[in-house]
């Protein structure tokens, strides 16, 4: 059963993997609407993970580990996970204070653009 998961296992390693394949195949699209840096921050049982997603330069990328980026977004794993697959609302969250957001929110705005889409 490959739905059975470890306690640790992230479930937005799933989605950047999603993610990077969408931006491997349609990311001059992305680059040509979004225009921006990411960092995502995700913390999860006291444990945090990174990415950086790019859709900036050429066709984009998308990679673990920690990167200056415009926009940094932080939050646990669940929310973010709600947030990519269309479960939460992303001004709930915000205000809420489950999503933290450095950086420019004019990015954070453009973040639909990503999440519309990437549902698993």
């Amino acid at each position: 059963n490959k739905h059975k998961r470890t306690k640790m296992a992230f479930k937005m390693a799933e989605v950047m993997k999603t993610l990077q394949d969408r931006v491997a195949k349609e990311g001059k699209d992305y680059v040509e609407k979004v225009g921006g840096t990411y960092l995502f921050i995700v913390s999860k049982d006291g444990q945090e993970r990174s990415w950086f997603v790019d859709l900036k330069n050429g066709s984009g990328s998308v990679s673990e580990g920690t990167q200056d980026a415009e926009c940094t977004i932080s939050s646990d794993d669940d929310s973010f996970f709600g947030l990519f697959t269309g479960k939460a609302n992303p001004q709930e969250l915000f205000f809420s204070g489950k999503l933290k957001i450095d950086g420019d929110m004019g990015l954070a705005m453009s973040l639909s653009a990503i999440t519309e889409g990437a549902s698993l």
